[in-house]
This record gives C-alpha cells, sequence and structure tokens, in this order.
C-alpha cells in the first residue's frame, strides 16, 4: 500500500516525534511504500521580519501545504494519507486539501490538541475540559498555552474556525491508544464509529531484561507540573530510605535543584536527559514511577519499563490505569496523594518477588500486546477500512 504520512515535527523532540519515525520504519520494514511529508518547527529560527509576520496566518491555513500534497499525490498516488501532528506549519490546510484530492485520512490523536489549545486538558496546575464542546475563548483567559495571549488566541482562532468548517467531517478515521481517549473525543461529538483502538508499541527483542531488583527506583519523563514532579518530589523527601533517580529535564529543573539542596535531600538523584543510558538505569531500578496528575494518553514510559523488565507505580488517572494491569504489571496511586504515594512506594520496595513476578508480566504483555507485529497488524486493518481494500478482517472500532 502507497501510505502519505505526515508529521510536523516539535524544536524539542518528544514522543510524537518517536513515535512518527518509529511507524516509519515498521511501515517500511513490512514492506509498504511510504512517501513521508514533514515539517520541523526549527524553521521558525530562520524566519525573516516577514516571516514573522506570517506565521499566525499560516499557522490557521498553510498555503504552501496544499501546493506540496497536488505535487506529492501526482508523484506518488498514495491510497492513504497517515497523520501525527500538523501544527503550527503544516496546518489544517492538509485535512482540507486532502478531502478534495480524495485521499482519505487516517488521524492519530495523540493528545486533545483538536479539544484543548495546549492539547493536554490542563492548565493552571489542575486538569481542565473547559474548551471541550468548542469555545476555545476559555483559552485566551487562562493564557494556556506557553503563558501568552498572543499564542492561545492563536490556537483558539485555528481550531475554531476549523471545527466550524467541518474539519472532523473530513477525517476518514482517528487512532486513539486507549479508550480513555476515545471516550474523551466521543463527549466532544467525534462519531464512534470512526475511533479506533491502536496502542503504541515497542519492540522488546531488541532490549534484554533484567529481573534482578536494584536499589533505587526511576522516574523517567518531563520535570514539569503535570507530571507529578513534586508529589514524586515530596514522596521521596519522606522516603529517606530509599534512593530515586530521575532521568530527564525540563521547566522545573531548577526549582528542583535548589529544593533538594535546601532541604537536604540526598536520596534524590538528577541525571538530566539520557538516551542510551535510560536502558541501563531502567534495568538497574527497582520499579518505574510515573505519578502524573494529568491525563497520560498513554505513557511510554510504562511500555520502557515492561520491555526492561520492571513494573510500574503509576497515577489512577487518564490512560494510565488501561495501561497498568493492577497487581499484574504495576500498582495505581491516587493522583496527587502524597500519602498514598509512599505508600505503594514502600509496599513495592519490600516485596522482590512481587516486583519479579509483575515485571516479568510486564515484559510478557510489550512481546506480544505491545509488539511491532501486532501493532502493524492492527494499522494495517484500519487502512483497508478506509481505503476499501478489506483484505484482511475489518477491525471493530473499540
Amino acid at each position: 500500500m502507497r501510505i502519505l504520512l505526515v508529521h510536523n515535527f516539535y524544536q524539542q523532540y518528544g514522543g510524537q516525534d518517536d513515535c512518527a519515525l518509529a511507524e516509519q520504519a515498521l511501515l517500511r520494514d513490512r514492506q509498504e511504500t511510504v512517501i513521508f511529508y514533514s515539517r520541523h518547527n526549527n524553521e521558525i529560527k530562520s524566519y525573516s521580519a516577514l516571516g514573522k509576520g506570517l506565521f499566525f496566518p499560516r499557522t490557521i491555513y498553510s498555503r504552501r501545504t496544499p501546493e506540496d500534497l497536488r505535487r506529492l499525490v501526482r508523484e506518488h498516488r498514495p491510497q492513504v494519507a497517515y497523520v501525527h501532528n500538523v501544527f503550527p506549519l503544516i496546518s489544517p490546510s492538509l485535512y482540507h486539501t486532502l478531502k478534495s484530492l480524495g485521499i482519505p485520512c487516517v488521524h492519530v490523536l495523540h493528545d486533545f490538541r483538536f479539544l484543548c489549545v495546549n492539547g493536554w486538558f490542563f492548565t493552571r496546575g489542575q486538569i481542565c475540559e473547559r474548551c471541550k464542546f468548542g469555545n476555545y475563548l476559555h483559552a485566551i483567559r487562562y493564557r494556556c498555552l506557553h503563558d501568552s495571549y498572543a499564542l492561545s488566541g492563536l490556537y483558539a482562532a485555528t481550531l475554531g474556525l476549523h471545527r466550524t468548517a467541518g474539519l472532523w467531517r473530513k477525517i476518514a478515521a482517528y487512532i486513539t491508544m486507549t479508550d480513555f481517549l476515545k471516550q474523551k473525543f466521543v463527549e466532544a461529538g467525534l462519531p464512534e464509529e470512526r475511533i479506533f483502538l491502536k496502542p503504541h508499541f515497542i519492540d522488546a527483542g531488541s532490549i534484554e531484561p533484567s529481573y534482578q531488583g536494584g536499589d533505587y527506583v526511576v522516574f523517567l519523563g518531563r520535570l514539569s507540573a503535570e507530571k507529578g514532579i513534586w508529589t514524586l518530589i515530596r514522596g521521596f523527601e519522606r522516603l529517606r530510605d530509599i534512593k530515586l533517580k530521575i532521568v530527564g529535564t525540563g521547566p522545573l529543573e531548577r526549582p528542583i535543584r535548589a529544593y533538594l539542596r535546601e532541604k537536604q535531600i540526598r536520596n534524590i538523584e538528577l541525571t538530566g536527559f539520557q538516551t542510551t543510558e535510560k536502558w541501563n538505569l531502567l534495568k538497574g531500578s527497582l520499579f518505574c514511577v510515573l505519578p502524573s496528575v494529568c491525563y497520560e494518553t498513554f505513557g511510554k514510559t510504562i511500555l520502557e519499563a515492561y520491555a526492561a523488565g520492571k513494573c510500574v507505580l503509576g497515577s489512577n488517572l487518564g490512560s494510565v490505569p488501561y495501561v497498568i494491569e493492577e497487581g499484574g504489571s504495576g500498582l495505581l496511586c491516587e493522583p496527587g496523594n502524597v500519602d498514598d504515594f509512599v505508600e505503594k512506594v514502600r509496599f513495592l520496595a519490600c516485596r522482590p518477588g512481587d516486583l519479579e513476578r509483575m515485571g516479568r508480566h510486564g515484559r510478557q504483555l510489550a512481546e506480544t500486546k505491545y509488539s511491532p507485529g501486532e501493532n502493524y497488524s492492527t494499522l494495517r486493518r484500519i487502512f483497508e477500512t478506509v481505503t476499501g481494500e478489506r483484505t484482511g478482517n475489518q477491525p471493530a472500532a473499540t
């Protein structure tokens, strides 16, 4: 099948970028023809004064995108478009153009961007669904994007205009990673029959697991409020006999370092951002923690922990309880509740037998439910459904 894969890369490499590249490799490994149409937000750094002035209208509707798409369609004749992210450079003009060209579009709902200006249903330190039904003016009032009236207004206008123009009807199918995401979009008005479930995947076969417990707990992720970072810090402030390694960086790194110095907390280590070394840090740990206070849309860190043979303690919120099997591959705690978090950490740290059992179960999930082969089969069936090439079994819209 000829697949037009579309993604707008972020300046700071993130989960969506990683997913787009992983799926490009997956499809090509299965001998699919992939035409990759991408742009990178680093372009913005080189804009002239005129380019900066045109950034706002081009974010709402890029005229370059239709021109690029028409050329690609003439040259490659794709049968389906598979879209990860279009903001801000590609813009929603892509969806209207694909519809006019007769190319069915499958869009991955990595976050809540169609319903929320910042994409996370999280602002001012708490969960927020004010804009879900289409009134994006709330986002301007609360400066939901980068604490900026201008950027919040830009995305509010973009989302509002395209939603009013019927953009949602021009997308043939949507993919969510869990039933939690699906339900949120159904509540907002997306047709349930056009939403398909396809979780993330991980190539566990390339990772040697370690079921033996180390002497520390590990957190992998962005150091920001929505990740429950202060629940994490204040929890381990009370767990002075258990070490914590924090792998990642983010806007709260400096305040955290200052807090650790002020309180003389020596059992918490910030390792910074890691790539290859993160696997050694995971394998050498007791278990992984994910204490988010926002709606995680999946939590790919969970799959990384599973592949490494480690269980996960995560918040009972958003998609996390759909990925962690309570008592099977990990435990759940109440989001933002430091007491409950501390209790669950102590419970796990004292039970090496349970850690190994849950770590082995997580590894089994990584090798089966979240394997590249399973993921490809699901994705291929979705493509066959929207193109009419039903050579396999049509997937249920679950």
